[in-house]
């Protein structure tokens, strides 16, 4: 009827400033959990002392701080690349973006424990190519299209339980090798240097050497 106001909330906040706050605090929550994801993939996560009068090692409450949050946080990992790529890849199936998330994830420990830079570049690459993708690209899939990826996910769910599962010991794996690594090296400094010899190896001698070529021994490149 005529006169009567306007009941209808939802038209309400169109073309208002309201828009721009949620917007703007919906954007910022996003990319603080794309954050999040990489920053906490890209370390090793059993904390590890170091000092120079002994080799690293690792105490009782950081290797039960490991064994706790590990699993956590490979399935909040799994969580946030599952429900993102669901939401954003526009022509993928269930089974792909399972498979995607799977490898972006161990690749990610794996360079963590090889090089923080590479394993920070591959593990940043995914939630800045969904972020650049909602801004500038063609936003979020459709929602059947979305609807059809979940619901061959959530037939999944077997299969992710043994992805969440691979992930955990893949990273138990690593973390040890990784660990006996850095003692293993420690431990071969001070016996080189306790002999008199150079505390690098060969190859990292050669390393060296090879950056070194066209400067002059004085100055650093």
């Amino acid at each position: 009827m005529q006169g009567e106001p306007d009941t209808d909330l939802s038209l309400s906040f169109a073309g208002s400033p309201w828009d721009v706050v949620i917007l703007s605090v919906g954007m910022a929550f996003l990319v603080f959990l794309l954050w999040l994801v990489y920053r906490t993939m890209e370390v090793p996560r059993l904390p590890v002392n170091r000092s120079e009068d002994r080799a690293p090692n690792a105490n009782w409450a950081g290797v039960l701080r490991y064994a706790v949050t590990t699993p956590i946080m490979v399935g909040f990992w799994l969580l946030v690349f599952l429900t993102l790529l669901s939401v954003a890849a526009q022509s993928r199936t269930g089974t792909d973006v399972l498979v995607a998330t799977v490898a972006v994830i161990g690749g990610a420990r794996l360079l963590a424990h090889l090089k923080k830079d590479m394993a920070h570049e591959l593990a940043k690459t995914v939630p800045i190519a969904i972020l650049g993708f909602i801004i500038i690209g063609s936003g979020f899939a459709d929602l059947t299209q979305t609807d059809n990826v979940l619901a061959e996910l959530l037939q999944q769910e077997d299969q992710i339980d043994t992805y969440w599962l691979s992930l955990i010991v893949f990273d138990v794996f690593l973390t040890v090798i990784w660990f006996g690594v850095i003692r293993w090296r420690w431990i071969r400094e001070q016996r080189r240097a306790a002999d008199g010899r150079p505390v690098e190896g060969f190859f990292g001698r050669l390393g060296d050497r090879l950056r070194g070529i066209g400067y002059d021994k004085d100055v650093t490149g």
